[in-house]
């Protein structure tokens, strides 16, 4: 199979909501993967303050692009719903209207190159409502259902399955970025491609035995829209079972991606 041609200029964004403990080891991990990869010295990243700032701030990264840019890889971070993630405690930003912005119609400069879409968010919880004390956050109605692109060469890698709780430790981050960390390393990204070590990040994920009584948190934070007398709190020492322990991929590249 043909492999992109990554020999132009990389480029890379990172998306961080705050109230995370935890999420300024990521972003450093994130850094240094970009870093090991061929990646420009790292300086564009944005912060969720209103959904304005932040679509503005995209667009203006967007609108920056040059046609010898070869490959875009974007580090989502941020509490979440299903097909969703929160900017404030008033809004939300759905994840297609992200996507949108980088496909093949709005960002020519990256037609038929690859995008990397690497999401750390909650994805609601199966039976129980959207917003209760975990990372899932209000729900975004019909738009939800819609969660992917169908655009060409993207893939999205999601930290959990839909309906799964997606957890960090104030102390040492995301499980996701933690393993990435361990696996995009010069010697593994020689070798294989984008899918086979994302391939391995899932499987030193599902050996992980994470849990709430280890400090980790569920990456949610209540919102003042949310009506907390109608919530079923998540149960500390019960929730295992709704922790994510796989990544959900979804990739529509047309070639081998090698880092």
């Amino acid at each position: 199979m043909d492999r992109y041609d990554l020999s132009g200029r990389r480029a890379a964004l990172i998306l961080c909501g705050g109230g995370r403990p935890g999420s300024e080891y990521d972003v450093e991990r994130i850094k240094d993967l970009c870093k090991q990869n061929k990646f420009p010295e790292f300086s564009y990243s944005v912060k969720c303050k209103t959904k304005e700032d932040v679509t503005d701030a995209l667009k203006s990264f967007r609108n920056k692009l040059s046609d010898d840019v070869s490959f875009l890889a974007m580090f989502i971070m941020a509490h979440g719903g299903l097909g969703h993630i929160e900017v404030n405690d008033e809004e939300i930003l759905d994840l297609e209207e992200i996507y949108k912005m980088f496909n093949n119609s709005q960002c020519p400069a990256l037609r038929e190159k690859p995008k990397l879409f690497v999401v750390q968010a909650c994805r609601g919880v199966k039976g129980r409502p959207k917003d209760l004390y975990t990372d899932g956050g209000r729900s975004s109605g019909a738009v939800s259902k819609k969660l992917l692109p169908t655009e060409s060469d993207s893939m999205e890698v999601y930290a959990v399955p839909p309906g799964k709780l997606a957890i960090r430790h104030p102390d040492r981050g995301c499980p996701l970025f933690e393993e990435m960390h361990n696996v995009f390393r010069k010697d593994s990204v020689a070798s294989r491609d984008v899918c086979e070590l994302f391939t391995e990040v899932n499987q030193r994920l599902g050996q992980r035995k994470d849990r709430r009584k280890d400090g980790y948190e569920h990456d949610f934070q209540p919102t003042s829209r949310v009506i907390k007398t109608t919530l079923q709190p998540v149960d500390t020492d019960d929730s295992s079972d709704d922790i994510g322990r796989s990544l959900h991929i979804v990739t529509n590249l047309t070639k081998k991606l090698y880092l």
